[in-house]
């Protein structure tokens, strides 16, 4: 073999070993969580969806969303009916290329009929919802299309969201993405009323099947690159408090619940008179606080639990065939209780 060919193999080695490489730095791992205001069985209340993409993932294509069986949707909203707010972080390429920015708007009915030619998401839809993003002057457009399952759909959930999102590495006169926008975060508030909870208690799973674009490059979506992740929700979630004295010594417990399953190592703030504590549940999601309080006197005792999203590794399959599970969120919620008790 002459120096020239074998310089010329090490060559095509060291390509192949670049592209190997960078399929392997290539990474999709988006997650979804839920939160409910309140977070309550049957409960047509306040409920966000947050959907979040990693800084150095490939960008997100397209997301599909399912709100478990149970759950109800308004979707008849005449067009023009504000049905929510958004808020979302975007990684630009222009004017600063990897500044990330953030965008607020509202989340607006249209009319389903103006709606059915999308490459992405075609037909006509039960709704179309209209996010509109503000962002250094700029309004960003994205629908989202709605509708009831049918079929086999409705063993994975009873409404099923799609949102489409064009890529950053297409220059956006071509079609591509505004600023080469990719998503890191996006949050959707939907209003009371949008969506109700189902009556049972128990664990509810929102599935998201998620399609990215290449990495860096332009090119079709990847649909090898395909996951799910989802979003766990326990209802209720609520917060159990008991109070008891003997001699002006107060003992409080209590516990933080979603279903059945304690909230395990949060913080949780204790109000008691006019006194403020915090305290953390332990693995099983209790608590406990001894106070000293005059004797004889009443007091008021208010236990708040601001939860965070937990996220996991997948407890169950994905119920897509052919792809797998890269995450599992557990909800975000606010809850209280309140009891008044006499010191003794």
């Amino acid at each position: 073999m002459t120096t020239r060919v074998r310089m010329l193999l090490l060559a095509c080695m060291g390509v192949m070993g670049l592209m190997l490489a960078g399929s392997a730095l290539a990474a999709f791992t988006p997650t979804i969580a839920i939160r409910h205001a309140p977070p309550t069985l049957n409960s047509s209340g306040a409920t966000s969806i947050r959907v979040a993409v990693p800084r150095d993932d490939d960008p997100l294509f397209k997301a599909t969303i399912y709100a478990p069986p149970g759950y109800t949707a308004v979707l008849n909203q005449a067009a023009g009916t504000q049905v929510g707010s958004v808020s979302a972080q975007v990684q630009v390429r222009e004017p600063i290329a990897g500044a990330v920015l953030p965008l607020t708007g509202s989340i607006t009915a249209a009319n389903p009929a103006d709606h059915t030619g999308n490459q992405c998401a075609p037909g006509t839809h039960g709704a179309v919802w209209l996010l509109s993003l503000q962002a250094a002057g700029q309004t960003l457009t994205v629908p989202v299309y709605v509708d009831q399952t049918v079929g086999t759909e409705t063993a994975i959930g009873a409404v099923k969201i799609q949102v489409c999102l064009p890529s950053p590495n297409i220059p956006a006169s071509a079609g591509g993405a505004t600023f080469g926008a990719k998503l890191i975060l996006a949050q959707l508030n939907f209003a009371q009323g949008v969506f109700t909870t189902p009556n049972n208690s128990g664990t509810f799973r929102w599935q998201m099947v998620a399609t990215p674009w290449p990495a860096t490059v332009p090119g079709p979506p990847n649909a090898a690159g395909t996951v799910s992740a989802q979003g766990r929700v326990g209802l209720p979630a609520r917060v159990t408090l008991r109070a008891t004295s003997n001699r002006g010594r107060v003992t409080i417990t209590g516990s933080v619940l979603e279903a059945t399953t304690g909230v395990s190592r949060q913080p949780i703030r204790l109000r008691v008179a006019n006194r403020n504590y915090t305290v953390r549940t332990n693995a099983g999601g209790a608590f406990r606080l001894v106070v000293r309080r005059p004797r004889g006197s009443r007091v008021t005792i208010t236990a708040t639990a601001n939860i965070p999203a937990r996220t996991i590794a997948c407890s169950t399959p994905s119920p897509f065939p052919g792809v797998s599970c890269v995450s599992e969120t557990l909800q975000f919620f606010l809850a209280s209780r309140s009891i008044r008790v006499r010191v003794r």
